[in-house]
């Protein structure tokens, strides 16, 4: 999984563009790793994983940023986090959530006490340790 997470963090690092395809192939490779260690149950609660990571995620997000207008997730961010979400179980997924959002807040809370330029912190990376982290957890 970390080699397909390179790809991702290093061109979010550079200012690029992520295409699409690098999110499905970390999804699928989830996908395709609980297939072949739990067969197809392990697949399906993937599968669940994985979406319901996205729709609660999609769905938190857009009440944000319409109710206080603030725009603190992109969608990469956003698929990302669901992509790695189907390597987990769904209590991985949680765990994989919770470290996310408690880094993200350090993170933020960080940079607003250092008065740093972009108060936002490096959402891609905060993903790729949640999503790490969340593993070595199980």
């Amino acid at each position: 999984m970390i080699l397909l997470l390179l790809p991702v963090l290093v061109l979010h690092s550079e200012k690029r563009m992520v295409a699409d395809r690098f999110y499905g192939l970390i999804a699928l490779s989830g996908l395709g790793f609980a297939g072949l260690v739990q067969g197809l149950p392990g697949l399906m609660i993937a599968a669940l994983a994985g979406l319901g990571c996205l729709m609660l995620l999609s769905s938190v997000i857009a009440v944000i940023t319409l109710r206080w207008r603030l725009r603190l997730l992109t969608g990469g961010h956003i698929k990302l986090l669901a992509a790695g979400a189907t390597w987990l179980d769904p209590g991985g997924a949680l765990r994989m959530l919770g470290v996310a959002i408690a880094l993200f807040l350090l993170a933020a809370l960080f940079l607003r006490v250092r008065k740093a330029g972009d108060p936002r912190p490096d959402m891609a990376a905060i993903a790729a340790v949640a999503l790490l982290s969340a593993q070595l957890m199980a």
